[in-house]
């Protein structure tokens, strides 16, 4: 009877092979797809740069430089101001509005300007944003050209435009309860939230349009480049 020979039984490498060969083949393919991975990343970062290349070459100097940051969209800011400029003359406000639409006995001119400038030294105390400030004397002019108001309503008036500006421009608005603090508590919390409620009425939620602040930026920069270059 034939016994087999302990030298011919497999070893424990070849009982592994096909282990090791799948392995390798995996491996392998891994590889491949990774250097495919490579080459498609090198492709696009060619194209887009040479696409900021060609781009930058119709843009004016501070556009160009802003590609850099893709948060600018530089790319697009011509397109951007252009609609924002139509944005404002759609929302635009008659420059004489207080005598059309307020009773002149209530609300005069100096009463407005009164109440801008408290608005600035609480804009200044709770050191918000700028394009905050603007958000709040728009919501003001907005709504006096659109509806009447005592006299007596236009410090609540002031704190309600401050507020709803501040939800929307702020990351941490200043709470109510701070607002009323800083207007000496000469209204309750609720009086506030009726009149909150009365101007998003009144205004369609229309809250914002682009403000001079924005386009003072852009001009800026234009300038800023304008005078390097001379």
């Amino acid at each position: 009877m034939y016994h087999q020979d302990s030298d011919d039984a497999p070893t424990e490498v070849e009982k592994e092979s096909p282990v090791v060969a799948e392995e390798l083949v995996g491996q392998s393919k891994a590889k491949q797809v990774e250097q495919q991975a490579d080459n498609i990343t090198e492709v696009f970062k060619d194209r887009l740069t040479q696409y900021k290349k060609n781009l930058s070459k119709q843009l004016v100097f501070s556009d160009s430089i802003e590609l850099r940051n893709p948060q600018m969209v530089s790319e697009l800011a011509q397109e951007i101001y252009t609609t924002m400029r139509e944005q404002e003359l759609a929302l635009k406000i008659e420059p004489d509005y207080l005598s059309k639409v307020q009773i002149p006995t209530e609300v005069k001119d100096t009463s407005r300007a009164f109440l801008v400038e408290w608005i600035i030294d609480v804009h200044r105390k709770f050191r918000l944003l700028p394009e905050t400030l603007y958000v709040t004397v728009f919501l003001i002019d907005r709504f006096l050209s659109l509806k009447q108001i005592k006299k007596s309503q236009l410090h609540i008036l002031g704190v309600t435009s401050l507020l709803i500006s501040t939800k929307y421009e702020e990351i941490y608005p200043p709470e109510l309860k701070d607002l009323l603090s800083v207007s000496e508590n000469k209204f309750t919390r609720k009086e506030v939230l009726v009149m909150e409620r009365e101007m998003l009425t009144t205004l369609e939620f229309n809250l914002t349009t682009p403000s001079a602040y924005r386009f003072l930026e852009r001009f800026r920069r234009l300038s800023t480049t304008t005078a390097n270059d001379d």
